[in-house]
């Protein structure tokens, strides 16, 4: 009886795992109450409850019936397993995208190294998706779901939006319709060309933009006026490569647009543009320097 208490405790995070690890099947519970997160509490009134009870009591005590109850688990333990199988992961690997396309037609792009997880079966029921990193979507019109991230979520209907949500930063930016960003208690609602950020558990900016679609998705980017060093740490960041840039003319600055999926002609570009030569020391290693210090 002990066991089934601490069952009782641990699904309702009161204890923790190493108190039920030796409970067989402790690997399938886990997913149970992993993907059990998910769902929606219903509302519970204890004092409506208990009213009804004492109206329905009677006065001869009944037996429970323990056949009910198996029955019920039974059932509880098949619906649980049919929401973990139904749940799809998608994940996009490291200068790479994903399309995915959800079940109400509406396509999410995910940026590289990214992961995205939704319900497949219970769609029509459970409209929530999970994202880690960064997606573009277009929602096909008239439709509607939310995207929970770690930092906060956003509620659409029928609209294009970019999400990012990786390490400290939570940034939101809507290209058309509208969505409704809620960060801790805050909620924000975002028309057509606004964005907001935040940045470590504080709110940074709420402005606007100009551009149809993010950047990435059609693997550019666009600079204006930013600093050298802004421009490379982009570049480390699309290609996993480490850049040297300490031999360069500080002041130096870009306007202009790069590719994120050609090394060798960001290079050329950056190279020709500021009259920069560069070295490779090897596969991942490049060094910039001025040209007057060949």
């Amino acid at each position: 009886m002990k066991k089934k208490y601490n069952l009782a405790d641990w699904l309702d995070n009161k204890i923790d795992d190493q108190s039920i690890e030796d409970v067989s099947g402790f690997d399938t519970l886990k997913k149970i109450k992993y993907y059990s997160g998910w769902l929606e509490k219903p509302d519970f009134n204890k004092d409506k409850v208990l009213e009804n009870l004492k109206s329905t009591r009677t006065t001869k005590k009944k037996k429970f019936n323990w056949s009910i109850a198996a029955s019920i688990l039974i059932i509880l333990g098949i619906s649980s397993l049919i929401f973990i199988l139904s749940v799809k992961d998608f994940t996009s690997q490291i200068n790479s995208q994903e399309t995915v396309l959800l079940p109400d037609d509406s396509k999410v792009i995910l940026a590289q190294n990214s992961k995205f997880q939704f319900n497949n079966w219970f769609w029509n029921f459970d409209r929530t998706t999970k994202l880690n990193g960064q997606a573009y979507f277009e929602v096909a019109k008239g439709k509607t779901f939310t995207v929970k991230t770690n930092s906060g979520k956003v509620k659409v209907l029928g609209t294009r939006f970019d999400v990012k949500s990786r390490d400290s930063i939570f940034k939101v930016v809507c290209y058309e319709g509208s969505v409704k960003v809620i960060f801790k208690n805050e909620e924000n609602i975002l028309k057509k060309g606004q964005f907001i950020t935040y940045q470590n558990g504080k709110k940074l900016e709420q402005s606007n933009i100009y551009n149809e679609k993010p950047e990435w998705v059609s693997k550019t980017h666009q600079f204006k006026g930013v600093s050298l060093s802004e421009v490379m740490q982009q570049l480390e960041q699309d290609y996993q490569i480490e850049v040297d840039i300490t031999q360069v003319t500080e002041d130096k600055r870009f306007s202009g647009t790069l590719p994120s999926d050609s090394l060798s002609l960001a290079l050329d570009i950056l190279s020709k543009t500021y009259q920069m030569n560069f070295s490779v020391i090897n596969e991942n290693k490049f060094i910039f320097v001025d040209d007057d210090q060949e």
